[in-house]
């Protein structure tokens, strides 16, 4: 493969790989990688603060990104999950990695909610619950995409996620108003861009998810993002079928993106009309969009300040439903040892 930014590392369980830490480095020294996410569920903790360790200290120049899947409290997220005593568990492993923060600017912890008709109730609550108890660098909302086991789980009804898009934002500005660990001149210009990019993506998804819009920048998939499967199987995103097989282009990349198939694929994702809620390819292609960058972010972020400043004389509560007053006893301790 040829030099490229960004490796993003799914699963399955990524940290469930004895190797994952060996296979980071070698991408590091030969593809000059320097942008690092992988997604966990939380439950191997000695295995993701082991693989984390080793990746930050082996290579200093990476901005390495850990998310955490939490789709809802205490047994809600039990439930969806599947695994009796996940939700504790993951409580253990954001402890342990809140530890490692001081010590590596370079490294960053997220969580990422799914929302979906099991926990749509419950998504704000739970953002709140985090900011307040944990020490975290953000929070990922996303609606559920692609097509489920369950269709039922797409059943989120589009007030309550409108609701959910408005009572989230604030979250994710209040974790960009956050010191940074790590110093750039720049920075001011960073956090308007990304709480612009929050307020953009949850109106793109919204439209997307209740109207079917198009998004406002066309969909690089296959032009400036691809997705190799665990087989070599290749393809321009993940909720399409694979076009080819890294193995017969000789396990050589290159030829493989100057294939016939992936251009015809990518002028197919264009004559499909191919839009979705899928974060990673809009925010891949926002980021590639001149008119997302010079004009939708920048008159997004002024429409939102403008709104605070209305919105500064109007009551702030927010209602919360009936089940939200309980009382939560959890806490996300500095050590997996005080996690309770």
């Amino acid at each position: 493969m040829p030099e490229f930014h960004d490796l993003w590392v799914s699963g399955g369980e990524p940290f469930l790989r004895k190797d994952l830490a060996a296979i980071i480095q070698l991408f590091y020294r030969n593809n000059k990688i320097r942008d690092v996410r992988i997604p966990t569920n939380g439950i191997p903790a000695a295995q993701t603060v082991q693989v984390v360790k080793e990746v930050l200290h082996t290579c200093p120049e990476l901005h390495l990104e850990i998310d955490v899947s939490i789709d809802g409290l205490g047994e809600t997220h039990d439930k969806i999950r599947g695994v009796a005593g996940n939700f504790e568990k993951a409580l253990a492993t954001i402890a342990e990695l809140q530890a490692l923060r001081a010590d590596w600017p370079n490294f960053t912890l997220y969580i990422n909610s799914v929302i979906t008709q099991e926990n749509q109730n419950e998504i704000t609550m739970m953002g709140r619950f985090f900011q307040e108890k944990a020490d975290l660098d953000g929070h990922y909302f996303q609606v559920i995409r692609g097509d489920p086991k369950d269709p039922a789980l797409q059943a989120v009804e589009p007030q309550k996620l409108g609701r959910i898009y408005r009572e989230v934002l604030p979250i994710n500005f209040r974790y960009l108003s956050k010191p940074s660990r790590k110093k750039s001149l720049l920075e001011p210009l960073m956090r308007a861009y990304w709480k612009a990019g929050y307020a953009f993506s949850y109106e793109t998804q919204y439209r997307n998810y209740v109207e079917r819009a198009k998004w406002k920048m066309p969909c690089t998939a296959g032009q400036t993002s691809v997705v190799i499967d665990y087989n070599g199987d290749v393809r321009v995103c993940e909720l399409r079928k694979p076009i080819g097989n890294l193995r017969r282009y000789g396990m050589n990349f290159k030829e493989f993106w100057g294939s016939l198939e992936r251009k015809m694929e990518v002028r197919q994702v264009e004559l499909d009309q191919c839009f979705c809620t899928h974060i990673c390819f809009m925010y891949d292609s926002m980021r590639h969009s001149k008119r997302v960058m010079l004009w939708e972010l920048p008159s997004t972020y002024v429409k939102q300040w403008l709104r605070g400043i209305f919105d500064r004389g109007r009551p702030t509560t927010v209602q919360e439903p009936a089940e939200s007053q309980t009382a939560l006893p959890l806490t996300v301790a500095a050590s997996s040892d005080q996690a309770s």
